[in-house]
């Protein structure tokens, strides 16, 4: 595997990761398949894909789009230039003497998928068409733009993988105006107008079956419905054996092995196996770098004890806890009404900028809370803020900050050597630590404050606030507790959105774009919020030093919030038209 950096027919960077088997060469061409993750995503979340189609012995292009992962970012106005970008991969294809251009294939998740109808289109402008085949994973005919390709695909071979549970496609509309549930979509007109080559419902009795070939001369048209959910489709062995079977049989794999045969899961666990290593070297080397001299003077002579609270202070305790998870499950629904999609020239990443302000939001109401606790029941009972490790001197402060970037640097510095070296990363589905170009740092510094304000703050309420004996005397209920009550807005919010989603079919919010990736944004998030504080009081009981690991968090998080979303320069709102 290699990377490769390509320029498009617009004249913009493109990021492509090479995937070329032995047994392909110049004597012996093998089909060629092109992978495109979907958006606020990267090339990377399709290896599952791209590793099972290069054991089956294809040469595989994986393509970040226009703005994702390592490709150049552009202006709304040239966004979807050149499909998104990924027709240069086509092009690059088409090139490879290794490659057999009479079996190139294209496959794409969500809006990776829409790009792939752009694709079509443009392929259908050549001379000689290089596309035989197309899979849409967790998408449709219509493009981004709200285009209709359902008349373009000729005589290729098409698939969609039509989860039951999508929040975004298969969405359609019934004969009375009625929203038809995803889960109905083989149902509908559009799914038997599919498969019957654009020719109209008529031609198909009853429901579409799922995985039964529709054929017409020598291609087929196909739908896959698997149980589960947009984001599912792209980290799922069960669409995986779709894909490989879909391609084997439309373009012949010259090492054909069963759709069940995968290996892609170990990977993934070794991938995850570096995530969780990177935080515990984090943790690990603040811990040991408090015996230097220099950084002596943040550790505590012995470990910080819980306090003791009484029945005023258990109230305080559990009322200020219940405040915070309400007020962040109701702030998350704020902002994804009115920050989601915006982007600005200063903030050209609409993810980080919704979940920073997310983030400001709770941390300033939490904030508020501490400050009204302090000065009257805290006041009359004892409370100090220097006791606390809420306040310190200057030099302690200073140490504090080279300490957290020194740490963060080294984590960065190992990420970039497994990149380098290994062509890999550290994620676990939708938690992702990747190397990154250096025009995300500067992203980055923009948005980190807002970040920094919730993870402080937290910190700060975790540890000075309380870190007390309720749920045990030794301290580790009371961290649980905290751990849950980070998260019980989050998983309230999802819990109200997915229970009627799979009880009904419908999700509970659906009306905008915003609505229906906002249960997705936070599955990362409520990970974030559950691990974060139980990390903070590892390193407050050695230190009573509640900045330490809450800079080092925000540090962390906002550099996988802004390498692993779309940057869009200039400003502007992007939102697709296809559902």
């Amino acid at each position: 595997m290699e990377e490769l950096r390509l320029i498009d027919s617009s004249g913009y960077a493109v990021s492509v990761q090479l995937y070329r088997p032995d047994t392909a060469t110049a004597e012996n061409p093998a089909p060629c398949i092109i992978t495109v993750e979907g958006w606020y995503n990267n090339k990377e979340m399709q290896d599952l894909y791209s590793i099972e189609y290069a054991r089956r012995g294809y040469v595989v292009l994986a393509v970040d789009m226009h703005g994702h992962g390592d490709s150049e970012a552009t202006g709304a106005e040239d966004l979807y230039s050149s499909a998104v970008g990924v027709d240069a991969a086509v092009v690059q294809a088409s090139t490879l003497p290794y490659v057999d251009t009479s079996r190139i294939g294209v496959t794409g998740h969500s809006s990776g998928g829409a790009s792939c109808n752009m694709l079509v289109a443009i392929d259908n402008e050549r001379e000689q068409p290089l596309i035989s085949a197309v899979l849409f994973q967790a998408a449709t005919w219509v493009d981004d733009l709200g285009n209709d390709h359902s008349a373009d695909f000729g005589d290729r071979s098409v698939g969609i993988i039509a989860d039951k549970y999508d929040e975004f496609f298969f969405w359609t509309e019934g004969e009375n105006g009625e929203t038809v549930a995803p889960r109905d979509f083989l149902s509908t007109n559009d799914a038997k107008n599919f498969v019957n080559f654009n020719q109209g419902a008529d031609g198909v009795d009853g429901d579409v079956v799922p995985g039964q070939y529709y054929e017409s001369g020598d291609a087929f048209r196909v739908i896959y419905q698997p149980t589960c959910t947009h984001p599912q489709v792209h980290f799922s062995g069960e669409c995986v054996g779709y894909g490989v079977q879909f391609f084997q049989d439309a373009l012949g794999a010259p090492n054909p092995l069963p759709a069940s045969d995968q290996v892609w899961q170990v990977k993934t666990a070794f991938d995850f196996v570096g995530l969780v290593g990177i935080v515990l070297f984090l943790l690990s080397f603040v811990l040991v770098m408090l015996d230097v001299p220099f950084f002596a003077v943040l550790k505590e002579k012995e470990l910080v004890q819980p306090l003791a609270v009484d029945g005023g202070g258990k109230l305080w305790f559990w009322l200020s806890l219940a405040c915070c998870a309400v007020f962040s499950g109701v702030s998350y629904m704020w902002a994804i009404q009115n920050i989601y999609s915006k982007t600005t020239s200063v903030f050209p990443q609409t993810g980080p900028l919704t979940m920073g302000v997310w983030c400001v939001l709770s941390g300033v109401f939490a904030l508020i809370l501490l400050a009204i606790y302090a000065f009257t029941y805290g006041k009359s009972h004892g409370f100090s803020a220097a006791a606390r490790g809420i306040t310190m001197s200057g030099s302690k402060l200073l140490r504090t900050i080279l300490l957290a970037l020194l740490a963060c640097g080294l984590a960065f510095l190992i990420l970039f050597f497994a990149d380098y070296f290994f062509k890999t990363d550290f994620r676990l589905w939708v938690l992702t630590l990747k190397a990154f170009d250096a025009d995300k740092v500067l992203i980055a510094l923009r948005y980190l404050p807002l970040f920094l304000v919730y993870y402080i703050i937290n910190s700060v309420a975790v540890n000075c606030f309380n870190y007390n004996t309720i749920g045990g005397k030794k301290g580790f209920g009371n961290i649980l507790i905290l751990a849950v009550f980070n998260i019980l807005g989050a998983l309230g919010f999802l819990a109200i959105q997915y229970g009627t989603f799979f009880s009904t079919g419908l999700l509970k919010w659906y009306a905008t774009e915003g609505l229906r990736i906002s249960g997705i944004w936070l599955y990362p998030a409520i990970v974030y919020l559950f691990v974060t504080p139980i990390l903070s009081r590892v390193v407050y009981k050695r230190t009573k030093n509640p900045y330490l690991f809450g800079i080092i968090s925000a540090v962390l998080i906002t550099i996988m919030a802004v390498a692993n979303t779309t940057t869009l320069l200039g400003g502007g709102a992007v939102v697709a038209s296809n559902y």
